[in-house]
């Protein structure tokens, strides 16, 4: 009888969980509150069947010495596989970086994704790809894989582009869409090359003048012609 209890248990924490992971992301209508969750669950799950198999150990009473055995074993696994998950991205990093020697702004291709680097962390890699999506990959995804980047980024062109702005929107407003824009451009140099200064004419419109590095000049050229357009359809 006690067998049953503890399999039935298992069975219900098994629907429960699956329930909870299958239904509440579709339930809720917060963006914000789906990806807490999606974050978090994992560890609740793992976690609630850790309490489980305690609460199973107990319960079948299976002696003081079956219990420490488990529960040492238990301890030994979970290190493992956290030091295993952790440092296996951490050593792949500190090899790639002094290796290839990766900057932000620095165009990439790779097995997995080409674009252009934006943030450069101690377990992954934050890639801007050429259609303005954010991609974050683990370095040991990218160990062992041919990557391919320029050799010089002496090339890279400057350049000021000046856009006329009529709208009712604060001065850091536009700012901030125009910032969010450019770093959507795989080939724009992103961080501290790119710098946007919001005044008024005497008209009353907004001038924005943006200093910024393009791969090439032809890349520059269609900077220009993506943000005179971007410009156009969002404020009008």
């Amino acid at each position: 009888m006690i067998y049953l209890e503890v399999l039935s248990l298992a069975v219900a924490l098994f629907i429960l969980l699956r329930f909870v992971s299958s239904y509440f992301p579709v339930l809720t209508g917060s963006r914000k509150i789906r990806k807490i969750f999606l974050k978090i669950f994992p560890m609740v799950e793992m976690l609630a069947w850790l309490a489980y198999v305690f609460w199973a150990i107990d319960h079948l009473q299976l002696g003081i010495a079956a219990y420490r055995l488990l529960t040492g074993s238990l301890i030994v696994v979970i290190v493992i596989l956290l030091g295993w998950y952790f440092l296996r991205d951490f050593i792949s990093g500190i090899i790639l970086k002094s290796e290839n020697s990766f900057e932000p702004g620095q165009l990439i291709h790779t097995a997995e994704v080409s674009g252009t680097i934006r943030k450069l962390g101690y377990r992954t890699m934050e890639i801007v790809t050429g259609e303005g999506v954010n991609v974050k990959i683990p370095f040991s995804l990218l160990s062992g894989q041919n990557i391919v980047k320029p050799a010089d980024t002496g090339n890279w062109v400057e350049q000021l582009i000046r856009l006329q702005i009529t709208s009712d929107d604060k001065p850091e407003q536009i700012q901030r869409l125009l910032k969010n824009r450019i770093l959507e451009m795989p080939w724009i140099v992103s961080g501290e090359h790119i710098k946007i200064k919001i005044t008024r004419d005497e008209s009353g419109k907004y001038i924005a003048e943006i200093a910024i590095r393009s791969m090439n000049s032809e890349m520059a050229m269609k900077t220009e012609e993506t943000l005179r357009v971007f410009a156009n359809e969002v404020f009008g």
